[in-house]
This record gives structure tokens, sequence and C-alpha cells, in this order.
């Protein structure tokens, strides 16, 4: 079994005719222990000894309580167990004190149990604990010392558990270390914990040899954003949160108690809070020394920190000061030499080391030493306290340097640090300046950036081009989180008044929040075609092709026939794709429509050919659009593992920039669910329909539902799955005649309802969905997962026989349709309903023929719930009878060979099993591999003189 199993019976989802979908989970199961703590009591339980590492405030104690906690053991005095724990914890001033660590360690030992010492060894024991006439044991003593407390140790079991290795004092080392060199667990087993970043030296001396390490590893995304959810916070904001924390266990929690305490009108969107800048002071001042925290200052003072950069800017010292911020976890220098904090909390602390004067006089040394134009431009601006001409002008030309790079944050800093110093004569300068900020800051996603730019644009009382310009800016940096946005619509109506190309810009984001934030395509439609009209009316033609490409997006949402003649329109007006966002242009939508239709291989062409685009000219979101669409195409396609890669990238970029999370977890949730682990994908699927909840996102809070719901189906939790696909439902109701192309729902509801009994409700949903997802037997990908549904209620409701020819034919359609994965799943239903027909052979073949496609596709989770259906069916050996020196082929291998030996093609072959001819040809390879054999001669030779008694032309059941 896998981590999946916690979900009770996962193979069997919809047992024909019976399902059991609930199965109450064991009494008295003991609660999994999370992450590091659970990784550490496995090895503690098998090795009796381990290490855990990591750097300041990670959380090595709690692991180290949470470890103790699941152990069978006692503590202080025992337990019923007979295991007592021995707990050391120490400080950094510890280190002087003799023998300190090994009294505190023998103060938890009861009078009973020192009895059986003798006399001599009493005695010592009484020194170390300062007790008696007698003077203290000397650190020049340790032999008696280690004699003593091994007999200790030697009588009972004991769990020692020493928190803080790198200050134990030498001499209280010297003795553990023989005691644990001495004594075997699980008489003495012993936990370490060492605060370091790397290797655990110390704690590695103490339990001698080359033990077991658990490193304390940071917080991911979702495991943040519990965190803020146990905090009563928005779990939107645990991407702003990773950027902030790094992951930082202590350096999160300072910041989720911190922002709990925000009223909640400025809950929209979490600053960094001083409290966690404080604690990451407080980590450099506990690990460093004042040089070293000097040399970080000038570090994050600059945008592109590196070890030359340093040396450059006077810092001599560089390289020994990184190596001990590195120990300390504080920061890491890659290969080539470039410096990356940790968390961006550790970068603000640093750099807030100095006094003004002091980060002013850095600036001026790094502008000297950063030998890049921007960037000296840069530190001059950031040196400057009046405004100065000559600066802001050389500033904003560093600015359009930048964006012309493609580096749109700092074009945005650098274009508004030119506002900030701009005299105050040159007002018009000043405010075209602020404007650029804005939009610079609209394409970063820095939302920081271009609010300072609009409120200093409305201070200003610029025009309203300029104001309307930079307070679209600020909806555009929100991304999907723009359902509280709406006043700010309104007062950009306002201000565009008489001005058709700037009312087209509002209409066409009224547009996006209509879909996005209330799930209302008909409003969106209206407002794009607004939008549309307006553009060409002002002659604006970019903006008509982005409202083009929007009123084609939700003419498809509505599944009227109108999109592609508009999208069609679109693409005319001839705008490059990188114009307004890559990810807004119709030449997306054109690749977009080919996933919706399945039209896979071209889809994935236009796609690759984005990427290169975005890559160059794009910015976050472009890519992280780019990365979801690929990691949807190649798990269609089966590609798994590249299909993990590219969900994987978005979700970093996602949490990296700050960007809506609930798009990226969704995707993750769906290729997890495919090639990674239905564990992870419910876990992902959750926490994405979280945060689109918090963000007024209904668009991805059904779609996560979809995916939870989806995997609940899987994994035998009929009744959630039940009450997730409901959800969804629900939403989807207000939605007339959707696309099934763009988002298909509806089958794993229909499979859902009829495994739960609800047949009746299962029915009308198909009927409904019907009509939009085409005929049954149609080749669409939406109208065959319909079929597969339809078979599985057709099987509940009595008519196995209709629904086995059905399911067959729809296998047979999505082998066609080139969509592997949803192949494979429809012979695993084929299965189950063969099963409950009492054809066992019929059953295991299908289930077979399902794990040859899911191991060529390396779908895992779907490979182990096979091997979970074939171990019940006892169909998972090799095949019942084999030839000498065929043992090892499997049942559909050894199918396959008998089909070959009757003269069966390639093609017939996989007809006949229900899978591709690629999947025959690379079987048939492995399986003249196993016998020896080079051709269909041999084989048929070899399988004949391995079974003389069978007639080869007899055809398998």
């Amino acid at each position: 079994m896998t981590a999946d199993s916690s979900f009770g019976n996962r193979a069997d989802p919809c047992n024909l005719p019976n399902p059991n979908p609930n199965p109450a989970p064991p009494a008295g199961a003991r609660r999994a222990v999370p992450g590091a703590a659970a990784r550490a009591a496995g090895v503690l339980e098998r090795d009796g000894r381990v290490a855990l590492a990591g750097p300041w405030g990670a959380g090595k104690t709690t692991v180290l309580e949470d470890v103790l906690r699941t152990l069978p053991s006692g503590s202080g005095s025992g337990s019923g167990s007979g295991r007592t724990v021995l707990r050391v914890t120490t400080v950094e001033e510890d280190r002087e004190h003799v023998f300190g660590a090994l009294a505190q360690m023998l103060s938890h030992c009861g009078a009973d149990q020192l009895a059986a010492l003798s006399g001599r060894q009493n005695e010592v024991i009484d020194r170390i604990l300062h007790r008696g006439a007698d003077e203290p044991l000397a650190a020049s003593e340790q032999l008696p010392a280690r004699l003593a407390v091994t007999a200790l140790l030697a009588r009972g079991s004991w769990i020692l558990a020493v928190d803080g290795a790198q200050w134990l004092d030498p001499a209280s080392a010297d003795v553990l270390g023989y005691a644990l060199r001495t004594l075997a667990a699980p008489g003495l087993t012993a936990i370490v914990t060492e605060r370091v970043h790397g290797r655990a030296q110390c704690a590695a001396r103490l339990l001698g040899g080359h033990p077991a390490q658990v490193d304390v590893d940071p917080l991911d995304a979702e495991e943040t954003a519990t965190l803020l959810d146990a905090h009563g916070l928005p779990t939107r904001w645990a991407g702003p949160l990773q950027s902030h924390c790094g992951g930082h266990p202590l350096l999160t929690s300072v910041s989720c108690t911190a922002l709990a305490r925000l009223p909640a009108s400025q809950r929209h969107r979490p600053a960094m809070a001083e409290q966690t800048v404080d604690a990451a002071g407080a980590w450099l001042h506990a690990t460093l020394g004042e040089p070293a925290r000097h040399t970080l200052m000038l570090a994050a003072l600059t945008s592109r920190p590196s070890l030359p950069l340093l040396l450059r800017a006077g810092r001599s010292d560089a390289e020994e000061h990184l190596a001990q911020a590195q120990a300390a976890g504080v920061l890491r220098v890659d290969p080539a030499s470039a410096v990356h904090f940790a968390a961006a909390a550790l970068a603000r602390a640093a750099a807030r080391s100095g006094a003004r004067p002091l980060r002013a006089a850095a600036h001026l040394t790094l502008a000297r030493a950063v030998g890049d134009p921007v960037h000296e431009v840069r530190h001059r601006a950031l040196a400057a306290d009046l405004p100065d001409q000559g600066l802001a002008e050389d500033t904003e030309s560093a600015a359009a340097t930048a964006r012309e790079a493609g580096e749109r944050a700092l074009a945005a800093e650098l274009f508004l640090l030119a506002a900030e110093i701009t005299p105050p004569a040159r007002s018009a300068v000043r405010i075209r300046r602020l404007s650029y900020a804005a939009q610079e800051a609209a394409c970063a996603g820095s939302v920081d950036i271009a609010r300072q730019a609009a409120d200093a644009l409305t201070a200003s009382r610029a025009e309203p081009t300029d104001q309307v310009t930079a307070l679209l800016a600020v909806v555009d940096a929100h991304g999907q989180a723009i359902s509280d946005l709406e006043p700010l619509l309104a007062r950009c109506r306002e201000l565009a008044a008489g001005h058709p190309d700037l009312l087209a810009a509002v209409e066409l984001r009224a547009a996006i929040a209509a879909n996005v934030a209330h799930a209302a395509p008909e409003r969106a439609l209206r407002a794009a075609g607004r939008a549309a009209e307006l553009a060409a009316a002002g002659g604006h033609r970019p903006l008509q092709a982005a409202a083009l490409t929007m009123r084609a997006r939700m003419e498809r949402v509505l599944g009227t026939a109108d999109a592609p003649g508009t999208l069609a329109e679109a693409l005319a007006l001839g705008i490059p794709a990188q114009h307004s966002g890559i990810r807004n242009s119709a030449q997306y939508l054109a690749a977009r429509h080919a996933v919706f239709d399945d039209r896979l291989a071209e889809a994935r062409g236009r796609l690759v050919e984005l990427l290169a685009l975005a890559e160059h000219e794009g910015d976050a979101e472009d890519l992280v659009d780019i990365w979801r669409s690929l990691a949807e195409v190649d798990t269609r396609l089966g590609a798994c593992a590249t299909a993990l890669a590219w969900a994987d990238q978005a979700v970093r970029l996602s949490t990296g920039a700050g960007l809506s999370m609930g798009p990226a977890w969704y995707t993750a949730a769906l290729t997890q669910s495919a090639a990674g682990s239905f564990a992870a994908a419910l876990r992902t699927a959750s926490c994405g329909a979280r945060a689109s909840q918090e963000e007024g996102d209904g668009l991805y809070v059904s779609r996560n539902l979809w995916v939870m719901g989806a995997v609940q189906l899987h994994t035998g939790d009929v009744a959630d799955a039940v009450a997730s696909l409901t959800a969804v439902a629900e939403a989807e109701r207000h939605v007339p005649s959707a696309d099934p192309g763009m988002f298909r729902w509806q089958p794993d509801a229909v499979e859902a309802f009829t495994c739960s009994g609800r047949l009746d409700l299962a029915r009308d949903l198909l009927e409904r969905a019907r009509p939009v997802a085409g005929p049954a037997g149609a080749d669409s990908g939406p109208g065959a997962a319909l079929d597969r549904a339809h078979g599985i209620l057709l099987a509940r409701g009595g008519a196995a026989e209709e629904a086995s020819g059905l399911l067959h034919r729809t296998a047979a359609a999505f082998e066609r349709l080139g969509l592997p994965l949803e192949q494979a799943r429809t012979l695993l239903s084929l299965g189950r309903v063969e099963r409950a027909r009492r054809r066992q052979a019929a059953a295991r073949a299908a289930w077979e023929a399902a794990r040859a496609v899911f191991d060529d596709t390396g779908a895992r989770p779907w490979q182990e719930l096979t091997r979970e259906l074939l171990d019940r069916a006892g169909g998972s050996g090799p095949a019942p009878g084999p030839a000498p020196g065929a043992g090892r082929l499997t049942e559909s291998e050894s199918r396959l060979a008998d089909l070959i030996c009757q003269g069966a093609t390639n093609q017939q072959a996989a007809q006949h099993m229900f899978i591709s001819v690629k999947t025959v040809e690379g079987m048939l390879s492995r399986v003249y591999r196993k016998l020896g054999v080079r051709s269909r001669t041999q084989l048929a030779a070899a399988r004949a003189a391995a079974a003389p008694g069978r007639d080869a032309r007899t055809p398998p059941e």
C-alpha cells in the first residue's frame, strides 16, 4: 500500500452492484504525525538513533516533542511500557558548565533507578549533581563518569532526547557519546536535535558513526495555507506569506499571529508584518556577528547580490560571512556565486540593520561596485534624500531600459523612484512617471507599487486618462482576486465618461470580473461586447482585439456557435500576442480552444510557441497560465511526469510572484490525481477551493471542488464525492448551455450519484448534459466520458450486458481520441462490470489492459488502484501455467503472446486487449526480452515447446 491507503476502499468506489462507499476507520487508529515528525519517528523505531537538523526557528523542538508523543514511552519516571525519557535541553551558555547537560539528564532518574548502582558509581553521580560534601566532578574525570552513566543506562529501557547538540558542554558530550557507542537500541534509544543548515556534525559525533538525519523542512504553500486557516485568515495569502517567510515555521507563525490581529477592514492583501521583520532580525542576531550582518546589509540592499559584487564593495571577508550565513540557513549561494535570501523578511531585516545614513552610504558604495548602468542609477536614486532633476531623468531612462528587457517589477520600482525625486515644479513629468509605474506594476503583479502610484496621481489631481490608467493597473495587479474591486471600476467609469477607449478598457475589466468573481458569463459577454464596440469607435485596435477575445471566451463558455467567428475576427486584427499580456491574447485563446476540443497535438504546438515568447517578453501570469495549460494537455496525453513538472513550476512561480493560488492549485491537483497521489491531489484541491472562495473566484472554486469530488470518488469516499460534486452542480446550474469541453465535471457527478444509489439524480444529470456533449457514441472526450458514466449507470440498473458493450465501445473511442488515461479508467469500470457478471477472466483481462496503459503513462495513483483490484482478483501475478523461462510474464504479457502466436497483428491484438498499438509494441518487446526470442516464429516455438498439450490456434478466453 502507498500513502494513499488511508482512503479506505480505494480500489472500488463503485463496487457494482452493491457498493460500500464508507468503510469505518479502525477503532483506536492513531493519528498520523505530519512531516518531519513522522519521518523521524519511523527512523527512530527502525534504527534507534536519529538526528534532527534545521536552522534557527525551524521547529526542531516541536518535532522532537511530537516524536516523543508518538512513541510508546513514558516520561520522567517511566510508564507502563518501561521506557523512561531522559530530556536534555541546552542554551548557548551551557557549553561553559562542566557536566551541566549530564546533570540535567540525571535529574530525571528516580531514586529506585539509582539504587541499583554501586556505592562508587553513586558517589560519581552525586558529584555530577553537586550533591553532598565532595567536590563536583572535574572535567578531567570523564572516565568514572563514563562508567557510572553507562552502568545506569545499561539497566532498563531509556529514550535520550537531546535538544541542542551544538551547545552540549564537552564533558557531557564525551560521556553521552561513550554510552551511546556502548549500549545499543532498543535499550538506549536517542533523538538529538542540532541547529544547523546541512549536515548535523555535533549530533553525528554524539550518536556515533553516520546516523540517519531528518531535516525539518520549510513549510510548503499548502502547509502555509493550513496555518493561515487555523488562524482564521484567508488561505489565498499563502503565496505572499511564502515569499515573506520562505516557509520558515517561526516566521510564518509570527506573521499569522500579527495578521490575525488586524481589523477586518485591513485584511485585503497581507503586507509584511513588522513583527515578522523583527523575528527575522532576531534570527540574524542569534546566528551571526556584527561584521557578517553588515555584509548581509549590503547584499540585501542590491537586487542582484553576489559574492563578487560584495568583494568589489569592499567586504574583503564576504566569502567567510556568506558561509556563516549559509550555515545558519539565512541564505544560499548558488554555483554562480549569486546570493539568495531564504525569506524576504530576512532580506528586509538585513537591509534595515543600519540607520538611514548608513544605508545611504551603502547604496553609494554599491552604485560604484555594481557595474550595471540600470542598477547603478537605482542605488543612486535610493541614496537620494532631495529632489534631483538630473538623477530623476537618469532613473526614468533606466526604468525604460528595464522595461525593454522584460524586468517589469524593476521598471515599476524605477519609474516610482523617478517620480519621487522629480522636482515639484515638473508636475506633468512626475504624473507621466507615476502612470508608467502603475502600468509596469500591473504587468508585474506588484499591487503595492500600483496602489502607491494611483494614490499619488489622485493626490496630484491628474487628468482622468492618467487616473483611470493607474486605477485599472491596480485592478490588473490583483489578478484573480477582484471580487471586491467593483467600487474601483465604478470610479473608473465616472472618470472615463466621454472617452470611448478608456470606457472600453473599463468594460473589459468588468467582463473579466463578471466571469471570474461572479460566475456570470452572460453579463461578462455583454460587457465584452460593449468593450469591443467602444474600442472600435475609439480606433484602439489592440483593445478591440482583447475585447473580442474575451467575447469569444464567453461565447465558448455559453456554448454558442459564434465563438470561432469572433476569435477569427480577433486574430485578423494582427495584434502581437505579447501586446496586452499573452494570457489575454487571441493566440492563447486559440490554443485553449484546441485543448477544449481535445486537439491536443495542435494545442501543445501552439502553447510551446507561446511559451518561448513568454519566456522573453511575458510576465509571471503569462508563464503560469501557459505552464498550467501544458500540464493539462500532457495529463490528457498520458505524459504524466512532464505534466507534474509543468504544474509544479506554475505553483512555485505563483507562490513567488504573489499571484492567486486557486488556479495553480487546481492544475496541480488535477495532475497529482493522474500522476502523483490521490492524497496530495485532495489536499491541494482543498487548499485551492478555500483560496478561490476567499478571493471570490467562483470559477476556480468549482474547478477545485470538481477535482476533490473526482478524487473522493476514485478513493471510495462516495458520500463526500457526492457532496463536492453537488456543490459544483449548484454553482453551474446558473450557466446555461455550458461547453462541456471546458469543464468536464458532469461524468464524474453522474458516476458519483450512481455509486451512492441516487439513480434518478444520475439519469437527470445525464439527460441534461447529453445535448451539449453530443449524442451517445460521438467521438469527443466529453461525450465518451458521459458514455462511461452511462455504462456504470446501466450496470447499476441491472443492464450489465448492455453496460459491458457500451464500455467496450467507449474504451475504443478514447483510444481513437488519444486519451490513454481515460481509456484505462474506462477499462477499470469495464472490469468491475464484468466481475459483477461473474466473468472473472474478462474482468482480469480488462484490469490487466488498464494496468499496461497506466504503467506506460506513469499514472502512479492509478497503477496502485489497479494493482489492488488485481490482487483481490488474484490476477496480478504471472499467468497460469507459464512456459519455462516465462514465469516472469504478467497475465497481459502472456495473453498478448498467445494472440501473436495465433497470428494476430499488432493492430488486432490492440483491439482485442483494448490498448493502443504503441502499448502492444512496448509489451511485445518485453515479452521477447523475457523469453530470449527475437521473432514471432521463435515466440510461437517457445510457447509450443513450453506447453505441448495446448493448441496454439485455440483462442484464449
